[in-house]
C-alpha cells in the first residue's frame, strides 16, 4: 500500500551514492530506502539536522552569472574548470564533505562542473557550465538538499529536499539549455497532500508522474571526485593514459573509503572502442555497489549502481545486467552503454515471489516487466530470454590496495572472470 509523506528516491535499487561518497569522512549518509520491494513508497525515518521549512510551490529558474568567452582565444572547458576548482579549494566550502563531478548534462558534448558540500540532509550544490556558444555560467547555489540526481534519458537534474519536522518534501526538476537552468517540474508532499507544480493532485497522479520522470537510468551528481591533484587531473583530462587516470580514481577510493568497505575493481571494454571501462565495487555485504568510469581523454564517472546490486556483462551482446536479490524481492535491469557515455535501459523486471514462498496457493504475488504488471508465464519467459548466457562479473577481480593501484598505472591487472 502506498503511504503518504514518502521518502522518494530515483530507482532506489539501481541508483545511489556509493559508500566512498557517503562515508563519515565526506559528511554524507547512506541513501535511505525510497520504496518497498516493488516500488511502493515508504514513510520517512530519522531526523533532519536543520530547521529549514520547505517551500513546495513551483520555483523560479536557477539564476546564473554569464561571462562571454567568445573573444577568448582557444576556449577550453578543462582550463576554465581548473580555475574554478582552484578557486573553490581556497574557500572554507572545500572541507571534508566537498566533492565534485564533471559530466555532460545537456548533451552538447561539453561537460558541466558540479560542486557539492555540506552534511547529507543540508547539502549545497553549485553548477558551472560552458555552452557551445562559449558562454561560461556560474549558477547560484542550490541549498538544503539531500541529493542531486541526473536522469539520463531525459537530461534532467533533480534535487531532493526533506523537512521531517514539518512532514514535507519537494523534488525539483531542472533542465540546462544554453546558459539557462529552467525549473521544468515540481513534485511535493505536505500535510498528507500530494502536489504537482504547487497544485494538489491525487496520490495516483503523483506516483504516475514520478515513475514517468525517473524511468531509465539515474546518476548521483556532485560526489564523484575528491580534490587531490591527481584526481583533478584525471577528471579534467590531464593524464596521458587511461591507465594513469584510473589509477588516480582508485587512489581516491583508498583515501575516502570506509574502514569496513572492501573495494575491488575490474577493467573491461563494454562499448567496443578498445578502451576499457573501470568498475569499482564496495559497500557492506548487505548493500553492495558498483561505480563505473569510462575514458574519453578524461576519467568519466558514468554511473553508480547501488542498493544491493551485482553487475554483469554479456560480451556477445554488449549488454550490462544489474542483478538484485533479497529476502522479499528478485529484480534486475538490462542496459546498453552508448557513445555519449550514458546508459540506456532496455529491459527491467521485478517480482516478490520469494516473499510468498512459504504460502500455499499464494494469489497476490506481483510480477512486473518494465514497471508494468505481467503474468507469471510471460514474466518467466522474458526474464530467461534477457538473462541467458554466461556473463562476466564486474567489480570483483582486483582488491584496491596501494600495490594494485601502482600496477593499474602500468596497465597491469587481473582480467574479469565469468560469473561462477
Amino acid at each position: 500500500m502506498k503511504k503518504y509523506l514518502a521518502i522518494l528516491f530515483a530507482v532506489a535499487m539501481l541508483c545511489g551514492c556509493s559508500d566512498k561518497n557517503n562515508s563519515s569522512s565526506t559528511g554524507g549518509s547512506t541513501v535511505p530506502a525510497a520504496t518497498d520491494d516493488l516500488g511502493n513508497p515508504v514513510s520517512p525515518g530519522g531526523e533532519a539536522t536543520t530547521q529549514y521549512v520547505m517551500d513546495t510551490s513551483y520555483e523560479d529558474p536557477i539564476i546564473g552569472t554569464d561571462v562571454d568567452m567568445s573573444e577568448v582565444e582557444n576556449v577550453d572547458w578543462s582550463l576554465i574548470y581548473r580555475d574554478a576548482i582552484e578557486e573553490f579549494r581556497k574557500t572554507d566550502k572545500c572541507d571534508e564533505t566537498a566533492r565534485f563531478t564533471v559530466y555532460d548534462i545537456n548533451d552538447d558534448k561539453i561537460p558541466e562542473l558540479i560542486f557539492s558540500y555540506g552534511p547529507g540532509d543540508a547539502r549545497v550544490y553549485e553548477i558551472r557550465s560552458l555552452s557551445s556558444e562559449n558562454i561560461y555560467t556560474e549558477f547560484e547555489p542550490i541549498e538544503h538538499c539531500d541529493y542531486m540526481i541526473y536522469t539520463m534519458n531525459r537530461s534532467l537534474l533533480s534535487t531532493f529536499k526533506y523537512d521531517y519536522d514539518n512532514s514535507s518534501q519537494a523534488i525539483q526538476f531542472y533542465r540546462l539549455k544554453n546558459s539557462k537552468m529552467a525549473n521544468v517540474f515540481t513534485l511535493g508532499m505536505k500535510d498528507n497532500i500530494c502536489l504537482m507544480n504547487g497544485e494538489e493532485c491525487t496520490e495516483d497522479e503523483y506516483f504516475e508522474e514520478y515513475t514517468k520522470l525517473y524511468d531509465g537510468v539515474n546518476k548521483p551528481m556532485g560526489t564523484d571526485f575528491g580534490f587531490d591533484d591527481e584526481t583533478i587531473d584525471a577528471a579534467l583530462g590531464n593524464c596521458d593514459s587511461w591507465e594513469k587516470a584510473y589509477s588516480a580514481v582508485l587512489n581516491d577510493y583508498l583515501k575516502y573509503k570506509n574502514s569496513s568497505d572492501l573495494n575491488r575493481f575490474s577493467v573491461m571494454d563494454i562499448n567496443g572502442d578498445d578502451i576499457p571501462e573501470l568498475f569499482v565495487s564496495g559497500g557492506a555485504p548487505y548493500d553492495p555497489y558498483v561505480d563505473v568510469y569510462s575514458w574519453n581523454g578524461c576519467a568519466v564517472p558514468v554511473n553508480c549502481f547501488s542498493g544491493d546490486v551485482y553487475l554483469y556483462y554479456f560480451q556477445d551482446s554488449k549488454k550490462l545486467w544489474s542483478d538484485y536479490k533479497s529476502g522479499s524481492l528478485t529484480a534486475g535491469t538490462i542496459y546498453t552503454f552508448n557513445d555519449v557515455y550514458k546508459f540506456d535501459k532496455i529491459f527491467s523486471y521485478a517480482d516478490d515471489e520469494v516473499a510468498h514462498q512459504n504460502e500455499e496457493n499464494a494469489t497476490d504475488v506481483q510480477y512486473k516487466i518494465n514497471n508494468e504488471d505481467s503474468n507469471k508465464d510471460d514474466y518467466k519467459k522474458q526474464v530467461e530470454e534477457n538473462t541467458k548466457g554466461n556473463p562476466y562479473a564486474l567489480g570483483q577481480d582486483n582488491e584496491v590496495t596501494e600495490e594494485t593501484v601502482k600496477q593499474m598505472a602500468e596497465g597491469k591487472f587481473t582480467a574479469p572472470s565469468l560469473r561462477s
